[in-house]
Parts: structure tokens; sequence; C-alpha cells
């Protein structure tokens, strides 16, 4: 063999080299964005069957129950789902008020649930004799109030 002809396959062998190399990299380069695709998807962790969470103030003092038949939980927003929902809230010297829906939204912090589905709120007589019942298909309750 001579020299040109060496020259040409040695050539030849860094440009396959080359290209080997690049594609591999292309190749990792695919696979890390699919793993960052799957990781960053809205799929459930966990759900909770016959669910309830009890709100409590400084003091000890029931403010809320949250019961739902069923819970999910996702993590990548830290938010939750609730089927069949049912909210109780209480305040001094007030009756409770019952609020029930068809599914609901948890914020991330918890202090926020979006009801809807034929929400029914259902307020008890108090002490002046009002109550009555209010039906929406889509309802806001702030569960926590702000510390003063």
């Amino acid at each position: 063999m001579n020299w040109p002809e060496r020259i040409i396959i040695f050539t030849i062998v860094i440009v396959l080299g080359g290209i080997t190399a690049w594609m591999q990299m292309s190749f990792l380069e695919e696979s890390t964005n699919e793993e960052l695709v799957l990781a960053e998807s809205h799929d459930p962790d966990y759900y909770i069957e016959n669910f309830t969470a009890v709100g409590m103030d400084i003091n000890g003092e029931r403010q809320y129950v949250l019961e739902a038949e069923r819970m999910v939980h996702f993590p990548d927003d830290d938010t939750s789902l609730l089927d069949k929902p049912h909210v109780i809230q209480y305040e001094t010297g007030r009756a409770p008020t019952h609020i029930y829906s068809e599914t609901g939204w948890v914020s991330a912090n918890g202090d926020e649930v979006i009801l809807t589905g034929n929400v029914r709120v259902i307020r008890g007589r108090d002490s002046t004799g009002s109550g009555g019942v209010t039906t929406t298909e889509k309802l806001k309750v702030v569960l926590k109030e702000p510390l003063s």
C-alpha cells in the first residue's frame, strides 16, 4: 500500500468514527429529553379512598372538615382531585355550612378548593333563623383563614 491509499483509509476511519460519536451523542440527548417529559407528566403518585382532612385553628378549634370518596394526588404540581367531596365549614356562633359537589380540585398549599358539578351549599339555621340552600355549577372555597 502506498501513502495516498493509507491517507484515504485513515481519513475514512476518522470520518466514520466522528459520525459514530455524533450519532451516539444525539441518541443520548433524545433519551434524556424523553426522560424529562416522562418526569414532568401529570400522573398521580397516590390516591386515598374515603379521604378526610380536618383543619384546626391555633386554638385547636375546627375550621373545616373536607371529606371525599376518593382523593388523587399529583406530584408535578402538588394538587389533588376529589370525587364526591363534602366540605363542612365552621364559624363561631353560626351553624356549620355543608357544601357538596360531584368533583373538586385542591390547590398545592391546600387552602383553596374548587368544587364543580351540581354544587350545593346548605346553611343551617342559626340564631337569627336564616339558612337555606344555594346551588351552582362551580364554587371556590377558601378553607383556611389568613393569620392576622
